[in-house]
């Protein structure tokens, strides 16, 4: 009973309290025109609608399966068309004549009165598990197509990251590389300085040997 307690914890009473005397003014001044023999069907119409719409603040509140079947089964108790008592043409609530057949103890009235209420719910909860697996085929692909768009994405950056520091590694191998150095001009030069000095030497010997003679 711990999650009764926090949903009654929960709930904005003061809100809700508001916003049923607007409802109230609002119902007052529609009704003021109807016809008294109208009245009935308008006033409880108009109360269903409003439990309807206050339970779905509810419902929110519920487990995701409990929270829809709760408001069908409010829907089909409170909506579900049957027969007046007094007059079997006349449309009427089956919630009502199920409730009235239970008090006078006949069971099988009651059954029969709780038959549309039944339909009412059984269709309901069909077409809210369609509902509910459309909304999950819609919700898987969206959810892969932003799987798909987020991969995507992460490649390309993947990609951009890759030909940046490609590109960077490649300037830095240019800018490290030696510059040539022109060897055959160096071992020229070397080879005529060679080839002077011995001249010289050559030369030097020669007038130290006529100098002597």
């Amino acid at each position: 009973m711990d999650w009764l307690k926090s949903i009654l914890d929960s709930l904005p009473l003061e809100k809700l309290s508001d916003l049923l005397g607007e409802i109230v003014i609002w119902w007052s001044q529609m009704v003021k025109d109807v016809p008294p023999a109208d009245l009935p069907m308008y006033a409880y119409l108009g109360g269903s609608i409003i439990v309807l719409l206050l339970w779905i603040l509810v419902a929110r509140m519920l487990p995701r399966p409990l929270g829809g079947m709760s408001w069908m089964v409010l829907f089909a108790v409170l909506l579900a068309p049957g027969t007046a008592l007094s007059d079997p043409s006349v449309i009427a609530p089956a919630s009502i004549s199920v409730v009235y057949a239970i008090m006078m103890k006949d069971m099988t009235g009651a059954i029969t009165n709780a038959l549309p209420i039944l339909v009412v719910l059984v269709a309901g909860l069909f077409l809210g598990f369609v509902w509910q697996l459309i909304r999950g085929a819609f919700e898987s692909s969206l959810d892969k197509a932003r799987h798909r768009s987020a991969e995507d994405t992460q490649a390309n950056l993947q990609l951009a990251t890759g030909n940046y520091i490609g590109q960077k590694d490649y300037a830095g191998e240019t800018n490290n590389k030696p510059l040539p150095v022109n060897t055959s001009v160096i071992d020229k030069t070397t080879t005529k300085d060679s080839l002077n000095t011995k001249t010289e030497k050559t030369a030097k010997g020669s007038s130290i040997d006529n100098d002597k003679r």
